[in-house]
């Protein structure tokens, strides 16, 4: 449980730094392509809350009494789906009047990420108690 709770805070520090980066680039108080080391830590810490809701789905997974396969593919998908579209936005909708679109895309998978974290985080802490409790 101890793994589960150290990837949990790790996954919501990420995303508030993360958004905070985000909401940085968005108001053109950073340029990412005139900043290139606020763009590769931005591009890191995303990695770091991919791996952290890997590491919850995995933890959940691998809990006595879980045989729920489908929450720890849930984190997967979900974080590959934030790799995919973090790591391609730039060649997507390039057009500056609908590259926002992709970046919507991209916070929005954000949300999904924590969202998925954190309610699989709880369900897994919740087997847990139950187990003790039984």
């Amino acid at each position: 449980m101890r793994t589960l709770t150290i990837a949990q805070m790790t996954l919501r520090a990420g995303f508030l730094i993360e958004l905070v980066l985000g909401i940085l680039y968005w108001t053109n108080v950073i340029d990412p392509d005139t900043s290139p080391a606020v763009k590769g830590i931005h591009m890191l810490i995303g990695i770091i809350v991919v791996l952290s809701l890997w590491i919850i789905g995995l933890a959940q997974g691998f809990m006595k009494g879980s045989n729920d396969l489908g929450l720890a593919l849930l984190t997967f998908i979900v974080g590959l789906a934030v790799i995919i579209v973090g790591l391609f936005q730039t060649q997507w909708l390039t057009a500056d009047s609908q590259h926002w679109i992709v970046q919507v895309i991209h916070l929005l998978l954000g949300i999904i990420a924590i969202g998925t974290g954190e309610m699989v985080a709880a369900i897994a802490k919740r087997r847990v108690k139950a187990a003790r409790a039984a």
